[in-house]
């Protein structure tokens, strides 16, 4: 049931609707392609009007020379932070969004960048993933302020890039310089409407190189074939993998995947030419670790396993390399955050909706050092990063209305 107060909000979102469907697009029209992350001051100078504009403090924060240069990065990175004040020192919400998006590839039957509406979607890239949470968002605080919802806490805003190379020069700054905290985050990742995300898979990438001894391609019994080295390494990967899949994690990730998981070979290379016995070759693994276990544990288990093999083949000879650790997330479902956004997504779309979890990693990396942290948006992850990406208008408008009751009963308002 609805307060007063709630469905006045609440139908101001809808009389905003065509509005938030020209958010959406105009965003979408500014190619924000991460790599090498082009366009971001313009979109930042658009996001910061567009908050000012309604009533919010706006701050751009630029991320230092030294920061861009320690990951490799030569063009600007700007974070964009709205705030709109509480009346009392309450609690504090976040609701985060990435304005990057991946290259849009090949296949399209549209400009990518330049957003159709066509049987109540909107097509291009970044729609679902996640300029159309974006643009809910920013109508979501504008329904509030023109409700003249007066809130207890402070609502903070966050539009950030790069989440699309691991988020260490957007929200991973933010979080690294101190520069956001709160008592609850929602980050916009396309959830799908009737689904709240409170978990995330870890990340544990390694690269494995098998050594061998070169020889003459005529003579290869003088040499030591690395990369048959590998083939049996990787063959023998499979129990490794059978064993990893009998701890089934509690949250609700697909059946096919609620274990961790062993991705071999997503870049593998071996041999410098045809006649020769090649003596190294290189393997990458790509290791998905549920919340009840650690990368630690899970790279202390590849290590043992790698060591059995040698001891069975003394001739086997390996280095292992740590590319990427990201600790896997979860926030516990009596959270505050929690279960105002379950409350928020029962009242608006009429249903309890899933509690799931994403078997990537978002963003929620970063802000879950800080706070309890929740995944709700708009469109789907199977229509992020595909050819004709699209989100449907009336899922932009559920998720504006559940930001918004959210926002109002975690903060709490007069």
């Amino acid at each position: 049931m609805l307060s007063r107060g709630e469905l006045k909000a609440v139908s101001t979102v809808e009389a905003l609707r065509e509005e938030l469907f020209e958010r959406v697009k105009e965003l979408v029209k500014v190619p924000t392609v991460n790599p090498p992350g082009e366009h971001y001051q313009e979109i930042a100078e658009l996001l910061a009007r567009r908050l000012s504009e309604i009533g919010l403090e706006v701050e751009i924060i630029g991320v230092p020379r030294e920061e861009l240069s320690r990951y490799g990065v030569e063009l600007p990175r700007s974070i964009v932070v709205g705030v709109l004040r509480g009346s009392e020192r309450g609690r504090k919400i976040v609701l985060n969004g990435h304005y990057d998006v991946v290259p849009p590839g090949h296949g399209w039957t549209t400009d990518p960048f330049q957003p159709v509406v066509r049987d109540g979607r909107v097509y291009g890239r970044g729609t679902a993933d996640m300029k159309g949470a974006i643009a809910s968002m920013i109508i979501a605080a504008k329904a509030i302020i023109e409700s003249n919802v007066a809130l207890k806490g402070d609502l903070y805003l966050t539009f950030v890039p790069d989440e699309e190379t691991g988020g260490h020069l957007g929200s991973g700054y933010l979080v690294r310089r101190g520069l956001i905290a709160g008592d609850g985050c929602i980050i916009g990742e396309p959830s799908g409407i009737s689904s709240v995300v409170t978990a995330q898979k870890g990340a544990l990438w390694l690269e494995l190189v098998t050594l061998g001894r070169a020889a003459h391609g005529s003579m290869p019994h003088l040499g030591l074939n690395a990369v048959e080295k590998m083939a049996k390494v990787i063959t023998a990967f499979e129990k490794l993998k059978e064993e990893l899949a009998l701890l089934k994690s509690r949250v609700g990730f697909p059946e096919p995947v609620r274990h961790t998981t062993i991705n071999i070979g997503g870049v593998i290379r071996g041999g410098t030419k045809v006649n020769v016995v090649p003596d190294s070759c290189s393997c990458t693994l790509d290791i998905r670790v549920i919340p009840e276990e650690t990368t630690e544990t899970i790279e202390r288990r590849v290590r043992e396993f790698l060591e059995s093999l040698r001891e069975e083949d003394p001739e086997l000879r390996y280095e292992l390399r740590v590319l990427e650790r990201i600790e896997p997330a979860r926030t516990p479902e009596d959270e505050e955050i929690v279960k105002a956004c379950i409350r928020a997504v029962e009242d608006v779309a009429g249903r309890a909706p899933t509690i799931e979890g994403l078997t990537g990693f978002t963003d929620m990396r970063w802000f879950k050092e800080v706070m309890p942290t929740v995944i709700y948006g708009p469109g789907s992850m199977e229509q992020a990063h595909v050819p004709d990406e699209y989100v449907n208008l009336e899922d932009l408008v559920v998720a504006s209305k559940v930001y918004l009751l959210t926002i109002m009963r975690f903060l709490g308002y007069k």
